[in-house]
């Protein structure tokens, strides 16, 4: 089986390292010297070449024939360390063997010579995941090492290691990679594979590696098998899951000029394509900052730290259309600068795309649903709630004596999970609001109906004094 990209073109020495010049840099002279310590930590983002480099400097401490401060790789104990088969180089990965038990070994190997060797280097990835057990059964061994011992200690959250750890090693900051960094090493391995490349293409996959190389040579991976050899900007976003500039500037404009039927066209579409709105928010932010280069205006700071917010909130959510619709219209509305009449105020229709389309007088509308709109829609009112105003608007109610039944076809299904979602703030609100004199009812097209008036309740609703 064939290795994966980031593996084979993985650097062999520190000539090859790419980005990190400050870390090749300490190194060189450190060799030169031959003033090596006994522990390192390497901290940064993951992918920026920390396991990499720790395996560089093991094998040129190791090597027959070192090449100054390269080692030649093509000794046999190099060769052994490419292969993972040398004996005196053990890397660990933290994460799995994070227990006391797991140090201790290493505590009780370490002080036996190396096999082949002139050291004894271990390797322990992600080792901010140790046990405080783990890391007061290493402290001793860093404190004190054998000569013949060293230790590389790699972590992307250098804030977790306790501070007695720290101050028995020397820390090697690792930063994120430039764009123009990783697509130059992009250009060479499809240059070297012989893989057919659109720079545009290139261009994306870097900003979306965020820093790191490995991610970045894994994502032109993927998408050279998608197009056969060849890299193309469509292919690109459609395999990561992005969406082109058209796309993502139509839906600034929706947001920002709160145009609701457009925005609610495009999330529509958004989700049935399969995509992630949070990838969208991230992309929407970041073209607003690089807009605010040229174009530094307040309400594109403010529509920034709005997508920011919502982006924070679907990441924990398990129900993500329904937080991502809610609060870009509560967004909008809140926002409104334009007088646009309010939506209830038109002619209702069961079709999203014929909402707010024709005028008609608001004697033609039901009183009782008016009030309730109003109260929900109204920014005044404490306890108005964009997302039930929204849901209830696109309802299909029926009002017929003391009885009132909000009802949602089969395309509706979001606007009613809305409703189920706040059943108990619409149960509250509407019952005090109407007096509790209306059997309040929803259902969707094909299920039950659910009921949201409670006899019981009553009593104990008149109680509370919500406004």
């Amino acid at each position: 089986m064939n290795n994966n990209l980031y593996r084979k073109y993985r650097p062999l020495d520190f000539d090859e390292i790419l980005g990190q010049p400050h870390v090749v840099k300490y190194f060189k002279n450190a060799l030169n010297k031959q003033e090596v310590s006994h522990a390192y930590i390497f901290s940064g983002p993951r992918g920026t070449g920390k396991t990499t480099t720790a395996r560089i400097l093991a094998k040129v401490l190791n090597c027959k024939d070192p090449q100054g401060y390269n080692p030649c790789n093509k000794c046999e104990n190099c060769v052994s360390i490419n292969n993972n088969s040398f004996l005196d180089v053990i890397e660990m990965d933290a994460a799995s063997n994070r227990g006391i038990d797991e140090i201790r070994n290493i505590r009780d190997s370490s002080n036996y010579r190396p096999v082949y060797g002139k050291y004894k280097v271990y390797i322990i990835d992600e080792f901010h995941m140790l046990t405080r057990e783990a890391f007061n059964a290493l402290l001793k061994t860093l404190e004190e090492p054998p000569s013949h011992v060293i230790f590389i200690l790699a972590t992307t959250n250098l804030e977790k290691v306790p501070d007695t750890i720290i101050s028995r090693a020397q820390i090697i900051n690792f930063k994120n990679l430039g764009q123009n960094e990783i697509v130059e090493g992009l250009k060479n391995i499809a240059s070297s594979e012989g893989i057919e490349y659109e720079l545009d293409a290139l261009q994306i996959i870097a900003k979306r590696a965020k820093g790191g190389m490995r991610d970045a040579i894994s994502m032109l991976e993927q998408v050279e098998k998608f197009g056969e050899m060849k890299i193309t900007h469509q292919d690109t976003l459609d395999i990561l899951g992005l969406f082109d500039e058209n796309f993502i500037v139509q839906f600034i404009e929706n947001v920002s000029n709160s145009k609701t039927d457009e925005f609610l066209a495009q999330s529509e579409d958004l989700f049935n394509l399969g995509k992630d709105p949070e990838i969208l928010l991230e992309q929407a932010i970041e073209y607003i900052f690089e807009s605010l280069i040229t174009n530094k205006k307040d309400n594109l700071i403010q529509l920034m730290g709005a997508f920011n917010n919502i982006l924070k909130d679907l990441k924990y959510s398990e129900n993500k259309r329904l937080i991502f619709d809610v609060e870009i219209l509560d967004f909008m509305y809140k926002n409104s600068t334009t007088s646009v009449p309010l939506p209830h105020e038109n002619k209702k229709t069961p079709n999203r795309k014929q909402v707010a389309t024709e005028s008609v007088p608001n004697e033609t509308q039901h009183p009782i649903m008016k009030k309730i709109l109003d109260y929900f829609s109204d920014p005044h009112e404490k306890k108005s709630n964009m997302a039930i105003y929204f849901a209830l608007l696109y309802s299909n109610p029926e009002i017929e004596n003391d009885k009132i039944h909000f009802k949602f076809s089969s395309d509706q299904k979001l606007e009613f999970e809305i409703l189920k979602k706040y059943v108990d703030e619409l149960k509250v609100n509407i019952f005090l609001l109407i007096d509790g004199s209306y059997e309040i009812t929803f259902s969707l097209e094909g299920g039950e109906v659910e009921s949201l008036t409670q006899q019981k309740e009553k009593a104990n609703l008149r109680e509370k004094k919500l406004f």
